[in-house]
This record gives structure tokens, C-alpha cells and sequence, in this order.
């Protein structure tokens, strides 16, 4: 991690490499799995990432502030599903305990989570917000404004091997574990007040041009369900100190 700090200017920066190893997913692929659901041990991650943050008076009165990552995973192994608690084999279970899991009903089976190099689910690989706030003298009045902005990327909400929830076989869903992109989106913010004595006014806004989003999308409930944004707010603040 690192911080300089010159002539009002602020810039800190840490880069890293995370490991994370065995990572336990659940599981309910009622298809070929049958109809209980259950948690597993699954695939490991490199993460590696960097994340900046800067914060500078650039004059008198204008202030920059900016964060932002950058993270890049990728699955570095392909776990199978073990099977367990039967050691008879026959035609309905040709895999002794213990082994690897490679034909469900006369069917190739590979490992349920991803290939090697697959991104980590809800990772996106970009993310930051920049905000500018100016500040000027009038009179008896101190007026400011302030104008922001929000990105993050697009990301998966499950691992690369769960069915995907758009296809024509997932309507209507027939897993609560089903693979769906989430895309990519920028919300906007801004302000407007003056400072009085121990007055402040301000109006602002979230959201100022109504992105939908979503922010997570699943099927939990058997049908597809949008978490959206909170959509577009608009207020009035008034505040005295004392």
C-alpha cells in the first residue's frame, strides 16, 4: 500500500494477489442430481487485483475525489463430484464411493462448477465512482455544487458449469440454482446547496438517470427474479447546527 501526499494531492494505491481455495457452493441440479440440494466443496481462485483511490484540491474551492478496482479471477482447477455412501455398483450407480463422477444416466457428467480459468461469480472486473465538488464565496453565502458517478461491470451471479437460466429448457426453472449474466451499469449523482452562518440548504439527487440495473438476478423462488436499483431519488435538506 502506498500514499502520496503533494501540494494538496493524495493518491494511494495497493495491488494483491488472493488465493482462495476449496471454495463450498451449493448445489441442486435437479436433473441430473436428483431432488435434494446440497453444499459441496468446489473450485479454487487466483484473484488478482489493484485498487487506487484519489482525492485532490485542485483549486481554491474544487475538490476531486476517485476510487476504483480492477480484479481479475480465474478457476485454477476442475474438482469433480465425488460419489458417496454406496459402495454397490450397478447400471443406476456406476461409480464406486469415493471416485469421480463421469456418467449419470448413461451421460458424460464433468465437474458441476467451471473449466480452469473461469471467473469467480458477483467479481466484476471494474468498479470505481468519481465525485467533483465546487465551493465559491457570494456575498454573505458560501454556494456549492457537486456532481458523481458510480460504474460496476458485469459479472455472473454462479460458476461457468450451472445450467444456464435462459435457456429454452429453464423455462419455467427447474433448479433455484441457475446461471444468468448480470450486465454492466453507471449511476449518476448531484448536489446543489449554499452554507449560511450554521445553515445549510441542499438539494440532491441518486440516480439521476433512473438505471434500472439489476443488481443480482437468481432463481430462488423457481422463476427469474431482477433485484433492480434503487431507483431515482430527488431531496430537499435543511440543516442547523448549534
Amino acid at each position: 500500500m502506498g500514499n502520496v501526499l503533494v501540494g494538496g494531492h493524495a493518491l494511494a494505491g495497493d495491488g494483491s494477489v488472493m488465493n482462495w481455495n476449496d471454495v463450498q457452493w451449493p448445489l441442486a441440479d435437479f436433473v441430473n442430481l436428483g431432488t435434494i440440494g446440497f453444499v459441496a466443496n468446489g473450485p479454487s481462485y487466483t484473484i488478482q487485483g489493484i485498487e487506487l483511490q484519489l482525492s485532490a484540491r485542485m483549486t481554491e474551492g474544487l475538490t476531486l475525489q476517485a476510487a476504483g478496482s480492477w480484479n481479475h479471477s480465474a478457476q485454477t482447477n476442475a474438482p469433480c463430484l465425488h460419489s458417496a455412501g454406496v459402495t454397490l455398483v450397478a447400471p443406476y450407480n456406476p461409480t464406486p464411493a469415493g471416485q469421480c463422477i463421469t456418467v449419470i444416466n448413461g451421460q458424460p457428467y464433468t465437474n458441476p462448477w467451471g473449466p480452469p480459468g473461469s471467473a469467480l461469480p458477483f467479481s466484476p472486473q471494474l468498479q470505481f465512482n468519481v465525485r467533483a465538488q465546487y465551493a465559491w464565496n457570494a456575498g454573505l453565502f458560501r454556494p456549492f455544487v457537486a456532481i458523481g458517478a458510480s460504474h460496476t461491470g458485469s459479472m455472473s451471479n454462479a460458476p461457468e458449469n450451472y445450467p444456464d437460466g435462459d435457456a429454452p429448457a429453464q423455462s419455467p426453472p427447474t433448479t433455484a440454482l441457475l446461471k444468468y449474466p448480470i450486465p454492466g451499469y453507471t449511476t449518476y449523482e448531484g448536489s446543489l446547496g449554499v452554507f449560511k452562518d450554521n445553515w445549510t440548504a441542499q438539494v440532491s439527487g441518486t440516480n439521476l438517470t433512473n438505471v434500472y440495473g439489476p443488481a443480482n438476478i437468481s432463481a430462488a423462488p423457481f422463476i427469474k427474479a431482477e433485484i433492480p436499483l434503487r431507483p431515482r431519488v430527488l431531496m430537499f435538506t435543511a440543516r442547523y447546527e448549534f
